[in-house]
């Protein structure tokens, strides 16, 4: 790979005088998904647990079993 022809991406940060304008809208658009967002209840809390703690315990079944597979095929 010739590394000489490989260009480094631009970063445009605008004049200091766009900062204030662009902190702004980037501050109005954070304050809008903070807004529509929501703290889980308990219900879907322990819901979300229980599907994450079922795919860990799956994974690792499939895992052991590929192992074992390997093991006794040696």
């Amino acid at each position: 790979m010739d590394l000489t022809k490989v260009e480094a991406p631009s970063i445009n940060i605008g004049s200091p005088k766009e900062w204030p304008g662009r902190i702004r809208k980037t501050l109005k658009e954070w304050r809008r998904v903070y807004k529509i967002t929501k703290k889980p209840g308990k219900e879907e809390y322990f819901a979300v647990v229980k599907v994450t703690g079922l795919g860990i315990l799956i994974i690792g079944a499939i895992g052991f079993a590929i192992f074992l597979a390997v093991e006794l095929m040696k």
